[in-house]
């Protein structure tokens, strides 16, 4: 375990690639006529390379919240990844941080923020929440406990589907459940026809509608993932 470290260098050197003007998405470091020799990423402008190693062992920051907070990162817009960059130093604190389950809490809660699916989907979802849970409450996943939860899942699943059955909506439940795992297929081809039909007024407006409405769905999730890091972070 690497606790954090050297908080105040990391504040002082977060704050000039700020100032330089540093951050760029979507590269890695590349040398620059700038304050601090180059622009790039998010770990980038943390290691001055595509490695995010050098920022755990300097600052104790576990690579695995630097990807989650890269990918973050990436999606925000402009001013956001800067202010989100400018708010890592604040969210570590301080010196002596265990940061090395913070990726356990974030996957919960994303799981955890998903929309609900079918009985069948939530049961096996669930199970995975738990272990999550215990691993980012410093407790042991086991495999036993792993098992346990899978032996839940099936059994809930099999008196569902008996349930389903003895109504007669065992086909209907299979339907749903497909329906379900296929969603964003049938959207992007829906989308792709639509776009494919951009002379007509009609498909063209319903493209936009749907361009517009995942764009602002895609930023509500962005900006939530990037406020449960930080908070993860802040309280570890």
């Amino acid at each position: 375990m690497t606790l954090t470290k050297n908080t105040e260098i990391l504040r002082a050197e977060v704050a000039a690639h700020i100032r330089a003007d540093a951050l760029v998405r979507g590269s890695y470091w590349k040398p620059s006529e700038n304050a601090v020799g180059g622009q790039g990423c998010f770990i980038s402008c943390l290691t001055h390379s595509s490695d995010p190693t050098p920022a755990f062992e300097r600052f104790g920051l576990p690579v695995a919240v630097l990807r989650i907070a890269e990918n973050i990162y990436e999606d925000l817009p402009d001013d956001g990844g800067t202010a989100f960059f400018a708010a890592l130093p604040d969210a570590v604190g301080r010196d002596g941080k265990d940061l090395s389950r913070v990726h356990w809490g974030f996957l919960a809660a994303e799981l955890r923020a998903m929309p609900q699916t079918t009985y069948a989907a939530q049961a096996v979802i669930d199970p995975v929440i738990d272990g999550m849970d215990l691993l980012f409450s410093d407790q042991q996943w086991t495999a036993a406990r792993a098992a346990e939860g899978r032996a839940a899942a099936f059994s809930a699943n099999v008196a569902r589907a008996a349930a389903f059955s003895a109504e007669g909506r065992a086909a209907n439940a299979a339907r749903a459940a497909a329906s379900a795992a296929a969603s964003a297929a049938n959207v992007a081809r829906a989308a792709a026809s639509a776009a494919a039909s951009s002379d007509d007024s009609v498909n063209a407006a319903a493209y936009a509608a749907y361009v517009a409405k995942a764009a602002e769905a895609a930023g509500r999730a962005r900006l939530r993932q990037r406020d449960t890091l930080l908070a993860l972070i802040a309280a570890a």
